[in-house]
This record gives structure tokens, C-alpha cells and sequence, in this order.
């Protein structure tokens, strides 16, 4: 299989479904392996930049929706490089995945040439066929202003003091040109350009009430010299919801397991996995419409079987623009009625789902009009089957989260700013995109020792004020951890260890900080400071009884107290963003100490408890403890031997490049925290061969003084 044409798609043998290969991005041609390696490697890096030029791609990842969104508006990925990029994934590492791909799609009746033409612009569609440019991805890049990223967060990387989300995604696109700029190619079919300039911009947040949507906002803007009537603007998308930890997304079958649904008062479509995964995709995925500038109040829906020309009218996949733009103009062509579609349409099957608004009557040359669309997943209680009111309170739940973002000031949703409603510009203008804030997350910091954690965290969340209120609204702290068997990274696995709040207030527990507060010797509150670390700390909580050479994720959150004039709940701090993995074990030990080189498990077993099972030989993992700051680990056979050398160095190399945290779910093994006396190791010797059954000889040395020690363990397979 070979890159190919303007996105990349490529028919893949065995579905009716197109792959992009790698991914979609454009390349000059012609394409060398060279260029094509760096690529992978820049696009696995998940760097912004890229070699070559075109379409760029990224992922929100901030939240816990995982949704990949290119430099033409369009989301999902068509599965491009699959299982290394997500196409819409939540929750964050579950692999259960919710979409192929969408795109914007844009309608008018226009003069072109002297003749008043009905011309659709689409970014992605059911495409029939592809070679070098797909028909139907007619949007181009303006100036190679590709996909620019910021974050609202301080610490992020791409911080911003002009960003609106925790990760927002800006970029332009046209469909003004006929060729593909970079490759000099004709895009098919696209034949009446409307004469659109596209800005486009996503936001994302990290806060748990709100880490399962991501906003898309386009502003379309008339460039050409004539104006545009009738315009409808929709979004059109092809859900699929199947886990693909226990199915690979390939073959027919993988897509026609969809159930497909309306909430015509919420403006919002959304499909659910009916009959493929017994259960393990067990997600709604949903498309809602938050709101347009101009206001319009009609929206319109359409689903239809992918490719398929057959059958009742308001079933078939549209090919012409006349045929896309009475899609975006009517509700299932005005042929039948919502209620009798949905008995159809609610079946397992594959199907594209087209939700649109308008008609916006003209817009001039140099008008603009703006729509806004939100991606909504959420976690489906019940049988596959079940599509009811019960099953969908969490979708309702989220799908309302989404329309308050987008509402912002205007709070109750009349897109009038009320006398009661903050007025943060001082104009009586709506400021949208803004959410209820929880307090920030506190500053935090572990310290892991022998079978224990000290967890520290600072005091800065306690004078945040909400910008929606202007109130101080810090409640307390809640702790979270992991059982030591779960990796995953998702929100699903956390258990509360401790929850702290503020005393005599009638709240919560009213247990106080006194348990958990810094003090001097005299009992009296203290900040504490540790070298090289400029954040004072406030507060320690101990976690006791962790299993060494274990896995926990920790981490640290702060809650409000609610404001109930305001509507508001008690809201929460992300869980993600303080989210630490550690491994509890020995402390740094000298080599002239009394204690000897440990080993664990020992003997060592095959298929350890805590052995991964993707690749098993690279899979295992035993622990050296007991170990200096600094030291040469050298393994021998009791024949003498050399098996492997292993460097070991506190806080720098523990053995985090071993594939068993890559295979159990660690993201990033270079931020799993050690406690600076043990180093993991895999069984492989320096020849890249897998240990057999048979004792072995261990001999540390201390890197700074010389002194060794020796050990043994005895591996049975």
C-alpha cells in the first residue's frame, strides 16, 4: 500500500471504507523514502511542524477525547496510521474509537458566468473513488497558513494569553482554487467554486465536566464579486463507533454495526455501536449545532447509506451538487417523517449523517456568517440495543455542558446579555466560548519511597476567582489513585483516596485542613521548599502500603463550592492535568551499607502478574533494588558469562525504555516518577535475545566509589 493524491486516501482491499495511508497529508512528488521517514518519525513526535507541505493534522490532548482535526477544518483521520493516531477517541487511551472522518459542507445559489448555478463546497464526503486528488475534499490551504496552536493554560508549552480553551487549533482554508496548489493538480468535480475564505478555530478544555466535547467554529466569508442566496451550512460526518483494542478498523463489517439518532430540540445528531462489540463500545458519538451569527432557527437533517445509490431516495448517497444541496436544505428531502427515518436509521448499518442550517437569504461580497458545531462523546449505560431516555441521560448531560461553552455570558441561552449576566467587555456584548471555572489545579509534587508516597501540593488554588461569577469559589482538595493492576489513563479507573474541605461551612465533610497542613515544630502552619523547586508547599498527604515495582498513577485535584443562584454545581480541577505515574521502591542506598542487592519477583516465573501481554518476550520486567545513585549493573551466567550491562542512574535512567510501559499503557515512560533505588529490566541480553531458564549472577558497582555488590535470581520458564 502507497501514499496517494491530495489526502491520501486509498481504497483499502477488503472494505468500503478509504484508508489514508500513513496519513492525510500532501507531499510534492515526487516522494523519496527520505522525506517519507521523516515524516513518520516528525508525525509520531506529534510535533506541529512538518517536511513537505499541504494538509497538517493534529490532536487535542488536552481532554479526554482524543480527536485529530486537520488545516481544512475536517476531523477524524480516516484511521491513517492506525493504532499510533486516533481518529476520535475517548475515553483518552480506551481505543474505543468514534469516527472516520467529517468535514464542512457549504451551499448557494450564485451567478456564475452569466447563470444563476447551485453550487456545493464540500471538505470530505463518501468519495467513490480516488486517485491522486479525492473528488469531494475541494477546501485548499491559504498561504500555507497552516494549523497554529495555544493554550489558556500557563504551563503548557503553546501558552497564550490570547488563547480561549486549553488547547485551541486555528487555521484558514478556500475553495477559491480549482488546483491543488502544492501538487498542481485538478481537484475533480470541483467546478463552481463559491468563492469562500474559512477561518477556523477549535477549543478543547481539560476540566472533567467538560473533557468529553471539543467546540468547531468556522466563519465563512464571501471573497468573490458576486453575492451568494440561499446558503445552507452544514456538517457532515461519518460516525463509527467500535473498540479497536479488540477489532483492527478494516473489513465491511467493522462499519455497519451503527445505530443512528436525532434530538431535533438540541439540534444534534448521534449514532452508538448497535450490534458489534457486545458491548466494549459502549459510547454514544454526537454532533450537535450550538448556535450561528446570524441567528437561524431551521436546521436540517439527513442520513443515508454510504455509497450506496439504491433504494428510497432519502436513503442515497448524494453525487451531484443539486443532489447535496437539497440535503442541506431539507430534513430527509421532505419524503418522510422524522419519526418513521428513525425506525430505519436507529438499525445497524453504515451510514454518513449530515446536520445543516440556513438559509442564510444573501451574503454579500466581504460578509461573513459564523456557525458553530460541537463533537460530543459520552459513555452509553445499558444493552447495545437500548436507545432510551435512561441511556442517554449522560449524553444529555454532556451535550448541554458543550452548549453552555459556546453560550458563554449568555447564560441562559437567549442570545440576549440580561441585566443579571456579566458584562465582561462592558459593551452589552455576548462573550461566547467561555466556561464556569473551577479552582486551578494545585501545584503538586511526589515524593516515591519504599512502598509509600509523599504527595505535596501548594495553596494556589484557594484565591482563584470563577470569571463567570467574579467569586472566590475554592472548596477543597480530593486525591486520587489507580489500583496498581490499571494503566490505562482514562478517568474511569481513578479511586478516591481523601477529599479535604473547608470547616464549618455546611459543605462536603467540613473535615478542614489541620490533618494535612505543613507545620514547624510548634505545630504551627509552615511552607515547605525543596532544592531546585521554587514552588513553597502547603500541604502532605502520605499514601501508604503501595506494592513496590508496582505502577499507580496519583493524582491531585481542587473543587469549588458551588453557586446555586447562578445554576452552578460544585465543579472540579482536571484529573488529568496533575496526573503523575510512579513506581514505589527502595530509596538510593550506598555500596558499603549492610544491605545487599535485591531482586523481584525472585525467582522470576513465567507470565508474572504484572507481565504485559501484547508482545510477551518484551513484555516481562524484574526490578534490581537496593541500588546506589549512580551504577553499573552487570548480569552474568553462573558460567561467567556477560549477559547484558545495564548503566543505572537516579532520576535520569531507570530502566523507563523497556517496551513494558509502552505495552501498558504509559504514554510518556520518560515521566514515570522511581523512587531512585531500583531499575526495571526486560530479560533481554545485549544481543537482543530473551533470557532462558537458569541462575544468574548480578553485580552492581558504584559508579562514585568503586564498592560492589552481588546477587542472584533464577529465572523458570
Amino acid at each position: 500500500m502507497t501514499l496517494c493524491g491530495k489526502h491520501g486516501f486509498k481504497k483499502h482491499n477488503n472494505t468500503n471504507k478509504y484508508l489514508c495511508q500513513f496519513s492525510i497529508f500532501k507531499f510534492p512528488n515526487p516522494l523519496n523514502s527520505m522525506k517519507t521517514h521523516l515524516f513518520l518519525l516528525i508525525l509520531f513526535m506529534h510535533s506541529h511542524l512538518l517536511s513537505g507541505t499541504g494538509e497538517q493534522r493534529m490532536i487535542t490532548d488536552v481532554g479526554n477525547i482524543r480527536l485529530s482535526i486537520s488545516s481544512f477544518g475536517t476531523i477524524g483521520t480516516g484511521f491513517a496510521a492506525w493504532p499510533k493516531i486516533p481518529s476520535c477517541e475517548y475515553p483518552r487511551g480506551s481505543g474505543i474509537e468514534h469516527m472516520f472522518l467529517g468535514g464542512l459542507w457549504i451551499g448557494g445559489i450564485k451567478n456564475i458566468g452569466g447563470n444563476q448555478i447551485t453550487a456545493v463546497t464540500t471538505a470530505a464526503l463518501d468519495v467513490s473513488s480516488v486517485l491522486n486528488v479525492a473528488q469531494g475534499f475541494e477546501f485548499t490551504n491559504i498561504d500555507s497558513n497552516y494549523l497554529v496552536q495555544s493554550s489558556s493554560l500557563p504551563n503548557d508549552l503553546y501558552y497564550s494569553p490570547k488563547a480561549i480553551s486549553h488547547r485551541d487549533f486555528v487555521c484558514n482554508f478556500t475553495d477559491t482554487n480549482l488546483f491543488v496548489p502544492e501538487l498542481n493538480q485538478r481537484i475533480p468535480g470541483h467546478e463552481y467554486p463559491l468563492g469562500l475564505h474559512v477561518s477556523f478555530k477549535s477549543y478543547a478544555w481539560n476540566f472533567p465536566f467538560a473533557d468529553y466535547f471539543v467546540l468547531l467554529t468556522y466563519t465563512v466569508k464571501n471573497v468573490s464579486t458576486s453575492p451568494i442566496d440561499s446558503a445552507y451550512i452544514g456538517f457532515w460526518t461519518d460516525l463509527v463507533i467500535r473498540n479497536t483494542t479488540i477489532r483492527a478498523p478494516r473489513g465491511g463489517d467493522f462499519y455497519r454495526a451503527g445505530g443512528n439518532a436525532l434530538i431535533d430540540s438540541m439540534r444534534m445528531m448521534y449514532e452508538w455501536d448497535i450490534s458489534g462489540d457486545n458491548g466494549l463500545a459502549d459510547n454514544y458519538a454526537a454532533i450537535r449545532l450550538l448556535g450561528t451569527e446570524p441567528l437561524q432557527s431551521k436546521t436540517n437533517y439527513n442520513v443515508w447509506a454510504f455509497q450506496d445509490t439504491r433504494g428510497d431516495e432519502w436513503l442515497q448517497s448524494p453525487q451531484t451538487d443539486i443532489e447535496k444541496y437539497r440535503r442541506l436544505s431539507t430534513t430527509f428531502l421532505n419524503q418522510v417523517k422524522i419519526s418513521d427515518a428513525e425506525k430505519l436509521i436507529s438499525k445497524a448499518g453504515n451510514r454518513s449523517q449530515l446536520l445543516s442550517v440556513g438559509p442564510f437569504s444573501r451574503i454579500l461580497p466581504g460578509d461573513s456568517v459564523n456557525v458553530a458545531f460541537a463533537v460530543i462523546c459520552a459513555k452509553k449505560p445499558g444493552s447495545p440495543e437500548r436507545n432510551d431516555d435512561e441511556t442517554r441521560v449522560t449524553l444529555i448531560n454532556n451535550a448541554g455542558w458543550a452548549q453552555r461553552a459556546y453560550n458563554g455570558t449568555d447564560v441562559n441561552g437567549n442570545n440576549i446579555l440580561d441585566s443579571t449576566e456579566i458584562d465582561l467587555k462592558g459593551d452589552g456584548s455576548i462573550v461566547r466560548y467561555i466556561l464556569p471555572s473551577p479552582p486551578p489545579s494545585p501545584k503538586m509534587r511526589i515524593e516515591v519511597q519504599d512502598r509509600k508516597a509523599l504527595l505535596y501540593w501548594s495553596n494556589n488554588a484557594e484565591s482563584a476567582k470563577d470569571i463567570l461569577t467574579n467569586k472566590r469559589n475554592f472548596e477543597g482538595y480530593r486525591i486520587y489513585r489507580t489500583n496498581p493492576v490499571k494503566f490505562t489513563s482514562t478517568t474511569k479507573d481513578w479511586n478516591m483516596l481523601a477529599s479535604f474541605d473547608k470547616s464549618d461551612n455546611g459543605l462536603f465533610y467540613d473535615n478542614g485542613f489541620t490533618s494535612i497542613a505543613i507545620t514547624d515544630d510548634q505545630g504551627i502552619p509552615t511552607v515547605k521548599y525543596f532544592e531546585g523547586d521554587s514552588v513553597g508547599y502547603n500541604y502532605v498527604y502520605t499514601l501508604n502500603d503501595l506494592l513496590n515495582g508496582w505502577q499507580y498513577a496519583i493524582t491531585l485535584t481542587a473543587f469549588s463550592d458551588g453557586d446555586e443562584q447562578a445554576g452552578l454545581p460544585s465543579l472540579e480541577s482536571s484529573l488529568l492535568a496533575n496526573e503523575k505515574n510512579i513506581i514505589p521502591g527502595t530509596i538510593v542506598n550506598t555500596a558499603d551499607s549492610a544491605t545487599t542487592v535485591g531482586i523481584f519477583p525472585n525467582p522470576y516465573s513465567v507470565s508474572a502478574a504484572w507481565d504485559a501481554k501484547a508482545n510477551i518476550e518484551r513484555g516481562r520486567k524484574i526490578y534490581f533494588y537496593n541500588l546506589p545513585q549512580r551504577a553499573t549493573i552487570t548480569i552474568f551466567t553462573l558460567s561467567g558469562d556477560k549477559v547484558a550491562t545495564l548503566q543505572h542512574e537516579q532520576n535520569v535512567s531507570e530502566g523507563q525504555d523497556i517496551q513494558w510501559f509502552s505495552q501498558t499503557g504509559s504514554f510518556n515512560a520518560s515521566d514515570i516518577q522511581f523512587s531512585g533505588g531500583i531499575h526495571a529490566w526486560d530479560l533481554i541480553s545485549d544481543a537482543d535475545q530473551a533470557l532462558a531458564t537458569g541462575m544468574y549472577i548480578v553485580h552492581v558497582q558504584d559508579v562514585q566509589t568503586g564498592k560492589i555488590k552481588n546477587g542472584t535470581f533464577l529465572i523458570i520458564k
